[in-house]
Parts: C-alpha cells; structure tokens; sequence
C-alpha cells in the first residue's frame, strides 16, 4: 500500500459527514486507505454508519474506548501511524476538505525529496460558504489564503514515510494544552536530518460551522517552547500505544497501476521549520539577528559605546539578610551600582546593605507598615535618576539571574541604545526541591517578567496595580518598546516545600479576593501527577555559590517523584 491517510478523530462527527463526501472521491483508489483515530467513543456508531455510505473507500477504525476532555491530537495522530499501512502517511484533520487531488499530490510530492517530509497550505471557511452559489473549494481558498507563499499558511497537512515517524517516535504525547504540536514535531524531524519541503498547490481548507482563521488561542511563549524541543525524539517506544481496539478493518486494496493513476507531483521547494533561538526567539530559517544582541544569533557584540549610560540594580527588601548578600555577590561585577528600599526590616538587611561597596543609596520605610509596591517602586526610580541611571535593573533578594544573561548584560544595553524606553523581558524558572532543578509544567513554564528598562524621565504608576503589577512606570508602558528574551532569572524561594507554603499563605493574606491574580494563590503549593522538572543545563546555570548552604544541598520528594518518572 501506498499512502495511509491518518485522521485524529474527536466529536467531529457532524463536520466530517460534510468533508467525507467531498474528499470520498479521492480517497477512492487502489494503494490508499484512510486510518481513523477515535479518540473516544461516543460518536463510533455513528461515525461507522456513515463510514458505510462510502464503500469504495478502504477504511480503517481504530477506538478509544476511555471518555475523556479535549486534549491535543498527538496521542490519536500516533495511534493512527502505529496502524497505517502504507508506505506513506497523509496527517490532516478531519475537518480539512481537498481543494484539488490532495492525497495524489502529497504523495507525488513527498516522493520527489530524498528523505522529504511535505508541508501543504490550509485556509479556513465556513460551510455555509461552501454551500454559497458558484462557490468552489477552489475560489473559497483563493479569497481566503493571500497568493503569496507566507509561513503562516504552511499548515494543516503533512505528508512523509512512515519511518520519519518512527525515527522521531511521533508526536510529543506529553503535550497537554493548544497549539504548537505540528511546529515541535516539524523542528525534531530537522533534527534527525528529514528534509521539509513545501507544495503550494497542496491545498486544503479547514471547515467549520464558526468563523475561526487558525490562530484564536496563539500564545507566543507556549510557541516558543513548542519550537524548543532539546531532542529529535519524543516519547518512549510505546509512542503510538494509548489504544488499539479496531472498529473497522477493511482489507488493504492492491497497488497494481496505482501510481499511473495519481497525476504528475507539484513543484516543492525547501521550508525549514519554525525552529526558534532558545534565548531570543528568533526563527532561525526565516528571520535576522535579533534587534539586541543575542550570543547564540549576533555576528558579534556591538562596538561599546564609549560613554555607556550608567546600570543601576534596584532592590526592595523586607527582612531579606539570609538571601540578600549572595544576591549582591552575583550582581556586583555585572552593574554599576545598588539603590535599595528597606522596607521595615528587623533583621540585618539595613547592615548588609550599609557595607555593600557599589551601594549608591539606601532608603527605608520605618517597621510594621503596609507593602506598597507602586510607591516603593516609585521612590525607587527617582532616586536613580538623581544618581544618574540610563538603564534600570531589577533583582530581588531571592533571584538570581543567570550567568549567560549576566555576561552579556552589557552588550545587550549597547545594543539597545538607539532604542528609545527598550526594555527586555527574561522568563522567570521557580527552582523546585533543588537549586539546580525547575518546574516547568502548566503556567510554571511560561512566566516572564521585564527585568531591563530604559529609565524614563517621567516616573508614575497611575496605571499600574497595586499588586503584582510591573517595575516599570506608565511611561515604559505606554511609550516603551518591549523585547521578549528567553534568557533566565531563577527564584529561589520555590525550592523549599515550607518556603511555597509560607508564600502561597502570604499572597491569600495580601490578595484574598483574587482580585490582582485571577489564577489566585493555591497553585503556588500545589504538586500532583503533572508535575515535571527540568534539570539546569550548565550552560544555563547562576552562581551557585551564593546560596545559603541549606538551599545548595536541597533535594526534595517531588524532585525524586519527578525523576523516577
């Protein structure tokens, strides 16, 4: 057998009773079956009523048989290789419509590359478009796909050997949420050396009974992780696995004549993946150096400006002396001074501060007082500017940023000097049972926050939240330009399970209605089975060393639970 068309199947019943009837055609040939995943079992006699209409079609059924929500399509996508019978596999979903032959020239297309994986367009409509007078699939795509060739269209089908599957075990089952799958499996076929290549007129359109253009829930840090993968291969070797009752086998259908049958392949050209820069972000087929300098992506550090404006590290405290002077160790060589707000401490931060040699100012709020983030913030960024600062950096006591952004820090600044209020967001790892361990399932993975600004010559906060908010004022906000980096500021209070505990409870006493973090408090203790840690590369790492010793020797149960798994 030739080519396996593989559909993952989820309560898409009523929209592949309109596709199956314009796709049956095409799918109507010696040398090709169609592989149906259920990904549950609801709508299977349904579905095999319907599947009966189409006779000619050689049809493959395989069920799920455990009900379950929504989730990503990877899991019944693998489920359908592992049952695909043919040489190739055609993966779209079962709501794309061909607007031409779209099993024949995949084939003819991925046939033409050695070692070629393709990649079609899609568009989207309604079917009440498709049911509009003179409409055809093939004027719906034209109006609703630009004539030129943009990335962004080069989605909705793929078509490979079957072994380019097996080489990368499928796609990543461990994905939970929207989006990013097809990106993350494209980027790790690239990395076992297949060869992507696009076919324009390998078209199909995405129907559905709602408007929607494919991009409803794009989120740009899920993107970035997506298109990340450390490694070419996912899974275990039971990739593929997650159910096997067949519903339906018809016998495979004879090739003989087949490929005589199946029109002259479409033109191809290379597309490299959407593989992205695991500090900037940039896509590293299809986009330049970054705007800032990027180690991994500049030519070369910019030339430094022979009068640099001036780095000041701003520090708001409360009762910080345990973390506090390994914090100012990692930073001192790096900028050119301290401002810090003590706000009320009993303990020695006052004294730490006092004997710090870059200190440039202290200020303080007398004990027992409220925490006012915007104000301390806000006497924070005028006293730097009556020291002269052009650039801000921010730091807490429990933070540490690592030594790969440290290093860098100030090309990054001579990089954005023309930039008028640029500020640069780093993601923030919350380090878990271990110092060199951090968590990085569900919103664990995908926190940030803006860590370097240009210091603006108007400081306010009238926008600004009360909690939570950002450290820079509403000039930055409103007039600033943001750049997302990737580099890393690690959080040490999350490392030990009474540390998460005492903040969690400190963050319901502050916020109690939730009304300055909608996702609220409890997740910040929180564990259970989707918990998963990853390991500090070295090359990723902070100063260890100015850690106090009980948290460099931290190794808790969920890192062992995590590792075990």
């Amino acid at each position: 057998m030739m080519l396996s068309v593989v559909l993952p199947f989820y309560r898409k019943r009523a929209e592949f009773e309109r596709v199956a009837a314009l796709n049956a055609p095409y799918w109507s040939r010696p040398g090709i079956e169609v592989v149906i995943a259920l990904d549950e079992p609801a709508e299977e006699q349904d579905l095999l009523q319907l599947l009966a209409r189409f006779d000619t079609v050689c049809w493959r059924v395989v069920v799920n048989d455990r009900p379950h929500g929504w989730r990503p399509p990877c899991r019944a996508i693998n489920v359908g290789v592992r049952h695909a019978r043919g040489r190739f596999v055609l993966v779209h979903s079962p709501e794309s419509a061909y607007v031409d032959d779209g099993p024949a020239l995949a084939l003819q297309a991925a046939l033409s590359v050695e070692r070629g994986v393709v990649l079609g367009r899609v568009g989207f409509a309604r079917f009440d478009a498709v049911d509009g007078p003179l409409a055809t699939l093939a004027a719906l795509f034209a109006r609703q796909v630009p004539e030129a060739l943009f990335l962004r269209t080069f989605y909705g089908s793929l078509c490979g050997p079957r072994e380019a599957f097996e080489a990368v075990g499928g796609y990543d089952e461990s994905f939970a949420g929207w989006g990013g799958d097809d990106d993350d499996f494209r980027v790790r076929l690239e990395m076992a050396g297949w060869r992507l290549s696009a076919c324009a007129e390998l078209k199909l359109l995405h129907l559905s009974f709602e408007t929607r253009d494919g991009a409803e829930q794009f989120d740009p840090d899920n993107d970035w992780r997506k298109c990340t993968p450390a490694k070419a291969r996912a899974n275990g070797e039971d990739w593929g696995r997650d159910f096997a009752r067949i519903a339906r086998d018809d016998p495979a259908p004879a090739d003989a004549g087949a490929m005589r049958a199946w029109g002259q392949p479409a033109p191809v050209f290379a597309m490299g993946s959407r593989r992205q820069c695991e500090l900037c972000a940039r896509m590293l087929h299809h986009e330049p150096a970054p705007h800032y300098f990027c180690p991994r992506c500049s030519a070369a550090p910019p030339q430094p400006l022979a009068s640099r404006l001036r780095i000041v590290c701003l520090l708001q405290l409360r009762n910080e002396a345990r973390l506090l002077e390994g914090c100012l160790d990692h930073l001192r060589d790096h900028v050119d001074g301290f401002i810090a707000l003590d706000d009320g401490s009993t303990d020695d931060t006052a004294r730490i501060l006092r004997r710090e040699p870059k200190l440039l100012e202290l200020l303080s709020n007398p004990p027992g007082g409220d925490w006012n983030e915007t104000q301390n913030r806000r006497r924070l960024l005028e006293c730097a500017q009556r020291h002269g600062a052009g650039w801000v950096l921010v730091c807490d006591a429990d933070e540490r940023y690592e030594s790969l952004f440290l290093r860098h820090l100030g090309a990054i600044v001579d990089s954005l000097s023309d930039t008028p209020l640029g500020c640069l967001s780093l993601a923030v790892r919350e380090l878990w049972d271990a110092p060199d361990r951090f968590r990085d399932d569900g919103p664990w993975g995908a926190k940030s926050r803006v860590c370097l600004f240009r210091l603006p010559r108007e400081i306010a906060f009238d926008a600004a939240p009360a909690l939570h908010g950002p450290w820079y004022p509403d000039a930055v906000a409103q007039h600033g330009r943001m750049f997302r980096s990737y580099f890393r500021l690690y959080h040490l209070r999350m490392i030990r399970r009474e540390d998460r505990i005492a903040r969690r409870d400190r963050y319901r006493r502050l916020d109690p209605g939730h009304r300055w973090q909608a996702i609220g408090y409890d997740y910040l203790a929180e564990e259970g089975p989707g918990l998963r840690l990853e390991k500090i590369a070295p090359d990723r790492g902070y100063d260890l060393g100015t850690l106090p010793a009980d948290l460099r020797q931290a190794d808790g149960p969920a890192l062992a639970a995590s590792e075990r798994a």
